[in-house]
Protein backbone atom coordinates (compact mmCIF):
# COMPACT_ATOMS: atom_id res chain seq x y z
CA UNK A 1 0.00 0.00 0.00
CA UNK A 2 2.99 2.75 0.60
CA UNK A 3 4.33 1.49 -2.71
CA UNK A 4 1.08 2.23 -4.26
CA UNK A 5 0.64 5.59 -2.42
CA UNK A 6 4.07 6.72 -3.43
CA UNK A 7 3.75 5.63 -6.75
CA UNK A 8 0.41 7.65 -7.16
CA UNK A 9 1.55 10.85 -5.49
CA UNK A 10 4.47 10.61 -8.12
CA UNK A 11 1.97 10.58 -11.24
CA UNK A 12 0.11 13.47 -9.69
CA UNK A 13 3.20 15.47 -8.70
CA UNK A 14 4.13 14.90 -12.71
CA UNK A 15 0.90 15.90 -13.90
CA UNK A 16 1.01 19.26 -12.00
CA UNK A 17 4.17 19.90 -13.40
CA UNK A 18 3.21 18.78 -17.14
CA UNK A 19 0.61 21.33 -16.89
CA UNK A 20 2.23 24.11 -15.23
CA UNK A 21 5.00 24.56 -18.25
CA UNK A 22 7.25 27.01 -17.21
CA UNK A 23 4.93 28.83 -14.85
CA UNK A 24 7.62 31.11 -13.95
CA UNK A 25 8.22 32.29 -17.56
CA UNK A 26 7.07 35.50 -19.47
CA UNK A 27 5.58 34.33 -22.83
CA UNK A 28 4.11 36.22 -25.97
CA UNK A 29 2.18 34.95 -28.75
CA UNK A 30 0.46 36.38 -31.68
CA UNK A 31 -2.96 36.03 -31.67
CA UNK A 32 -3.93 36.27 -35.64
CA UNK A 33 -7.69 36.79 -36.85
CA UNK A 34 -8.56 33.82 -39.45
CA UNK A 35 -9.63 35.62 -42.85
CA UNK A 36 -13.14 35.67 -42.86
CA UNK A 37 -14.86 33.14 -45.03
CA UNK A 38 -17.07 33.88 -48.68
CA UNK A 39 -19.35 36.03 -47.15
CA UNK A 40 -22.23 37.56 -49.20
CA UNK A 41 -21.72 41.33 -49.93
CA UNK A 42 -23.56 43.87 -48.47
CA UNK A 43 -25.66 46.04 -51.48
CA UNK A 44 -23.96 49.54 -51.52
CA UNK A 45 -20.94 48.98 -49.33
CA UNK A 46 -18.65 50.09 -52.28
CA UNK A 47 -19.93 53.57 -51.81
CA UNK A 48 -19.57 53.80 -47.88
CA UNK A 49 -16.07 54.69 -46.72
CA UNK A 50 -15.83 53.45 -42.82
CA UNK A 51 -13.38 54.84 -40.04
CA UNK A 52 -13.10 52.48 -37.56
CA UNK A 53 -11.93 54.00 -34.10
CA UNK A 54 -10.96 51.45 -31.28
CA UNK A 55 -11.12 52.66 -27.65
CA UNK A 56 -10.12 50.44 -25.07
CA UNK A 57 -11.95 50.54 -22.03
CA UNK A 58 -10.99 47.87 -20.53
CA UNK A 59 -9.17 48.44 -16.70
CA UNK A 60 -5.91 47.03 -17.74
CA UNK A 61 -4.96 48.33 -21.13
CA UNK A 62 -1.55 46.54 -21.78
CA UNK A 63 -0.81 43.48 -24.23
CA UNK A 64 -0.98 40.92 -21.25
CA UNK A 65 -3.82 38.49 -22.06
CA UNK A 66 -3.70 35.75 -19.91
CA UNK A 67 -1.77 34.39 -16.98
CA UNK A 68 -0.13 31.21 -16.54
CA UNK A 69 -1.09 29.00 -13.60
CA UNK A 70 0.83 26.35 -11.45
CA UNK A 71 -1.17 22.52 -10.67
CA UNK A 72 -2.63 24.03 -8.07
CA UNK A 73 -4.36 26.84 -9.63
CA UNK A 74 -2.48 30.00 -8.51
CA UNK A 75 -1.53 32.68 -11.34
CA UNK A 76 2.20 32.77 -12.23
CA UNK A 77 3.94 34.51 -15.22
CA UNK A 78 2.21 36.65 -17.54
CA UNK A 79 1.34 35.65 -21.50
CA UNK A 80 1.55 38.86 -23.73
CA UNK A 81 -0.12 39.19 -27.63
CA UNK A 82 2.93 40.87 -29.51
CA UNK A 83 -0.09 43.34 -31.15
CA UNK A 84 -1.47 46.08 -29.04
CA UNK A 85 -5.10 44.58 -28.36
CA UNK A 86 -7.25 48.00 -30.17
CA UNK A 87 -4.95 47.15 -32.95
CA UNK A 88 -6.01 43.24 -33.36
CA UNK A 89 -9.77 44.40 -32.60
CA UNK A 90 -9.25 47.26 -35.39
CA UNK A 91 -7.81 44.48 -37.94
CA UNK A 92 -10.85 42.02 -37.20
CA UNK A 93 -13.32 44.90 -37.43
CA UNK A 94 -11.55 46.22 -41.00
CA UNK A 95 -11.07 42.50 -42.35
CA UNK A 96 -14.87 41.35 -41.86
CA UNK A 97 -15.92 44.97 -43.60
CA UNK A 98 -13.13 44.46 -46.49
CA UNK A 99 -14.82 41.12 -46.93
CA UNK A 100 -18.43 42.28 -47.34
CA UNK A 101 -17.79 45.17 -50.14
CA UNK A 102 -17.05 48.69 -47.89
CA UNK A 103 -14.02 50.89 -48.16
CA UNK A 104 -11.71 51.64 -45.88
CA UNK A 105 -9.59 54.68 -47.41
CA UNK A 106 -10.22 58.09 -46.08
CA UNK A 107 -13.38 56.61 -43.77
CA UNK A 108 -15.86 59.67 -43.27
CA UNK A 109 -18.50 56.61 -41.45
CA UNK A 110 -17.17 56.72 -37.83
CA UNK A 111 -17.34 53.30 -36.75
CA UNK A 112 -16.57 53.49 -32.88
CA UNK A 113 -15.96 49.94 -30.84
CA UNK A 114 -15.54 49.78 -27.31
CA UNK A 115 -13.21 47.04 -26.05
CA UNK A 116 -15.01 46.55 -22.92
CA UNK A 117 -13.25 42.72 -22.35
CA UNK A 118 -10.26 40.85 -23.76
CA UNK A 119 -10.03 38.14 -20.82
CA UNK A 120 -8.65 34.46 -20.32
CA UNK A 121 -9.08 32.70 -17.42
CA UNK A 122 -7.45 29.02 -17.17
CA UNK A 123 -9.34 26.97 -14.17
CA UNK A 124 -7.21 23.74 -12.56
CA UNK A 125 -8.37 20.27 -11.89
CA UNK A 126 -6.24 17.03 -10.95
CA UNK A 127 -5.22 15.81 -14.26
CA UNK A 128 -6.38 18.74 -16.49
CA UNK A 129 -8.29 21.99 -16.15
CA UNK A 130 -10.50 24.24 -18.98
CA UNK A 131 -9.05 27.41 -21.14
CA UNK A 132 -11.55 29.86 -21.76
CA UNK A 133 -11.90 34.08 -23.71
CA UNK A 134 -14.12 35.89 -23.34
CA UNK A 135 -14.32 39.44 -25.93
CA UNK A 136 -17.07 41.76 -25.01
CA UNK A 137 -17.24 44.99 -27.67
CA UNK A 138 -20.03 48.04 -27.52
CA UNK A 139 -20.89 49.20 -31.26
CA UNK A 140 -21.61 52.91 -31.97
CA UNK A 141 -22.58 54.27 -35.90
CA UNK A 142 -23.11 57.97 -35.82
CA UNK A 143 -24.40 60.67 -38.56
CA UNK A 144 -21.83 63.90 -39.27
CA UNK A 145 -24.33 65.76 -36.79
CA UNK A 146 -23.60 63.06 -33.95
CA UNK A 147 -26.83 61.60 -33.70
CA UNK A 148 -26.17 57.81 -32.85
CA UNK A 149 -27.97 55.85 -35.33
CA UNK A 150 -26.94 52.30 -33.62
CA UNK A 151 -25.67 50.88 -31.03
CA UNK A 152 -25.13 47.23 -29.65
CA UNK A 153 -22.97 44.96 -27.11
CA UNK A 154 -21.73 41.89 -28.14
CA UNK A 155 -19.83 39.24 -26.77
CA UNK A 156 -18.59 35.93 -27.15
CA UNK A 157 -17.01 33.19 -25.47
CA UNK A 158 -14.74 30.18 -25.82
CA UNK A 159 -13.79 27.29 -23.51
CA UNK A 160 -11.88 24.27 -23.87
CA UNK A 161 -10.30 21.52 -21.86
CA UNK A 162 -6.68 22.44 -21.28
CA UNK A 163 -3.78 19.99 -20.36
CA UNK A 164 -0.99 22.67 -20.83
CA UNK A 165 -1.83 26.15 -19.25
CA UNK A 166 0.45 27.77 -21.34
CA UNK A 167 0.14 30.40 -24.23
CA UNK A 168 -0.67 27.61 -26.72
CA UNK A 169 -4.55 27.46 -25.40
CA UNK A 170 -4.73 31.00 -24.94
CA UNK A 171 -4.44 31.85 -28.99
CA UNK A 172 -6.51 29.06 -29.57
CA UNK A 173 -9.73 30.20 -27.17
CA UNK A 174 -8.99 33.93 -27.93
CA UNK A 175 -8.83 33.01 -31.81
CA UNK A 176 -12.39 31.68 -31.62
CA UNK A 177 -13.86 34.24 -29.12
CA UNK A 178 -12.77 37.29 -31.51
CA UNK A 179 -14.41 36.09 -34.32
CA UNK A 180 -17.39 35.09 -32.56
CA UNK A 181 -17.99 38.39 -31.27
CA UNK A 182 -17.18 40.36 -34.47
CA UNK A 183 -19.11 37.94 -37.02
CA UNK A 184 -22.34 38.22 -34.25
CA UNK A 185 -21.68 42.31 -35.34
CA UNK A 186 -21.63 41.64 -39.05
CA UNK A 187 -24.41 39.72 -38.93
CA UNK A 188 -26.92 42.75 -38.08
CA UNK A 189 -28.92 44.36 -40.47
CA UNK A 190 -29.83 47.15 -38.81
CA UNK A 191 -26.02 47.70 -38.14
CA UNK A 192 -25.42 47.79 -42.16
CA UNK A 193 -28.72 50.06 -42.48
CA UNK A 194 -27.28 52.61 -39.86
CA UNK A 195 -23.75 52.61 -41.97
CA UNK A 196 -25.45 53.49 -45.17
CA UNK A 197 -27.74 56.24 -43.36
CA UNK A 198 -24.90 57.75 -42.23
CA UNK A 199 -22.94 57.73 -45.24
CA UNK A 200 -26.00 59.78 -46.68
CA UNK A 201 -25.18 62.62 -44.59
CA UNK A 202 -21.43 61.92 -44.50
Amino acid sequence: MPSLLKFTGGVAAACLLAASGCALTTETIHIDYPAPAAVEKIKGAEAIQVKVEVRDLRSSQGREVARKINGFGSEMAPILNDEDIPALVKRAIEAELRARGYGLEGGKVPLRIELLAFVHRYNSGFFSGDSKAEVSLVVRVKDAQGKELYTDTFMDTFQHSAGVFGGGNVKQAYEQALPGAVRKLMGKAEFHAALAKAAEGA
